[in-house]
């Protein structure tokens, strides 16, 4: 199965005391990079939460976002922390002072601060953590099915991809067969000319027509491409994380048709040469957005 890594979902849960808003964002990215923001009544538990999503999506950008709202009375769930009120709000006036500022401070001044001079005295119970990260498994679940979604239409791309490359390889191997014996009597020609005038025997006229033949000879090349076609479309049916496998066999598929155009000196093969390098370059694309 081809799974893509951008993906996208929101969840929003909620109970009788607390509602929480979250959002789940990815993209590609080499290896697990996160960006996890959480408010400080929460930050708790930011790293169950960051290994939590990192165990789900594997790899990828990902950023997650979690915001709440209260519907108790604020007074039921918070404390004033006095000190850090009046901390903060001394600060505040030296800043007045020092930039000779005339306003007065006002309430959503000190508010501005409110994560650090409000303290939660009962956010963090069993029962608000067990929403949270049943909402959490939401999200997740949610992304995935976002990310299964993208990776059905890669696969399809790809896979017809793929056809066209099959295709063309087959005419370039149907190519190679007819136009190989061109070569071979158009070398022997040539040599015997030079074997003629230098009276030189037949065996060395073979040795040195199958010298040359070797060096042009893309036989190789076309079996092993052809090799390479096929796991890719084994692995697409009967693998997950795919993309590391995917990477490693474009390169060598790369590779391959790379030697098969310097060898060939026929038009007709090296045009199918670019249609199929063309083809690879949009799977390369693709591959970088599998996981």
């Amino acid at each position: 199965m081809i799974i893509s890594m951008t993906g996208y979902s929101n969840y929003k849960c909620e109970n009788n005391k607390i509602s929480f808003s979250m959002e789940l964002k990815s993209v590609n990215s080499k290896y697990f990079e996160s960006t996890i923001k959480v408010p400080k009544l929460f930050s708790d538990q930011e790293n169950k939460i960051m290994n939590i999503i990192k165990g789900n999506l594997i790899r990828g950008r990902v950023t997650f976002n979690l915001s709440y709202n209260l519907k108790e009375h604020k007074s039921n769930v918070f404390k004033l922390d006095k000190a850090e009120l009046i901390k903060h709000f001394n600060i505040l006036s030296e800043i007045k002072k020092s930039t000779k500022i005339k306003e007065d401070i006002r309430l959503s001044d000190i508010m501005s601060f409110q994560d650090s001079i409000i303290s939660n005295t009962s956010l963090n119970d069993k029962e608000t953590l067990k929403l949270l990260y049943s909402g959490l498994k939401k999200i997740i679940d949610n992304h995935s099915k976002f990310r299964k979604k993208e990776g059905k239409v890669i696969r399809k791309d790809i896979l017809d991809s793929l056809k066209i490359i099959n295709k063309n390889i087959l005419k370039i191997e149907k190519k190679w067969n007819i136009e190989k014996k061109v070569y071979a009597d158009k070398f022997k020609n040539k040599i015997s000319k030079v074997i003629d005038n230098y009276n030189l025997n037949n065996n060395r006229l073979y040795q040195e027509v199958a010298f040359i033949l070797d060096k042009r000879d893309i036989n190789e090349e076309i079996v092993r491409f052809k090799s390479h076609i096929e796991f890719f479309i084994s692995y697409i049916k009967e693998y997950d994380l795919l993309g590391k496998r995917f990477l490693f066999l474009i390169q060598e598929l790369f590779r391959e048709i790379n030697t098969i155009a310097s060898k060939s000196e026929l038009i007709d093969i090296n045009q199918l040469v670019i249609e199929i390098k063309t083809e690879l370059e949009k799977i390369k694309e693709q591959v970088y957005n599998i996981l």
